[in-house]
């Protein structure tokens, strides 16, 4: 993890050459200063292997956040790390932002609210772990369901979930000549119609 953002720091926003965060970045630190490099992870496919990788880009392309103390704060030496093409300012004087506002866009990047990955987006609770948690949130156990797909041979036929397998199929009971029997479903083939509303074939039909 990185390191916290010292706000006692006064910070500035240093432009950086085109595609030269990295670079720029990295000679800042060397020359002493605290520096912060704001970035996202997103997911990309292979052409290839067609597999998914994570890959880290810069959140604000061009820009890096320069710590300086407050007292006699050192900008020729900044202004002349490789990679960096200017400091931001008004009429030539550097500009300070609010350390708070800097800890704020670092939090934010720690706790994952940046990246386009499936890691961050179970962490953000906006996907399940797996296919079969996703499947099971949309059709909770108790969940009254009907089958939508005409070419089934329950077309029409109502039940209620009673669970979701690992391999993500729906089990739901259904009246069948007169007894509750478990039949599994693939997702598409039954639809919500409400929680803890048991239909039957006899009732759904009218």
């Amino acid at each position: 993890m990185k390191a916290g953002i010292d706000k006692d720091k006064h910070w500035y926003v240093v432009r950086t050459t085109v595609k030269g965060e990295e670079r720029a970045f990295e000679n800042i630190l060397k020359a002493g200063y605290a520096v912060y490099f704001p970035r996202r992870r997103v997911e990309v496919q292979h052409r290839r292997t067609k597999t998914f990788v994570v890959k880290e880009q810069p959140l604000m392309p061009r820009y890096l956040f320069v710590g300086q103390r407050a007292v006699n704060p050192d900008f020729y030496t900044l202004r002349n790390c490789d990679g960096v093409e200017g400091i931001l300012g008004v009429d030539g004087r550097p500009l300070r932002v609010s350390g708070n506002d800097v800890e704020a866009i670092y939090i934010a990047e720690i706790g994952m609210d940046f990246d386009d990955t499936k890691a961050a987006r179970i962490h953000r609770r906006e996907e399940a772990v797996s296919i079969r948690e996703n499947i099971a949130r949309q059709f909770p156990a108790g969940q009254g369901v009907v089958v939508s797909d005409k070419s089934n041979p329950f077309a029409a036929f109502g039940g209620v979930v009673e669970e979701v397998t690992r391999t993500g199929r729906i089990v739901a009971l259904m009246e069948i000549f007169g007894r509750m029997t478990p039949v599994e479903f693939k997702v598409g083939q039954i639809s919500s119609v409400g929680p803890n509303r048991f239909l039957t074939f006899q009732s759904w039909e009218t």
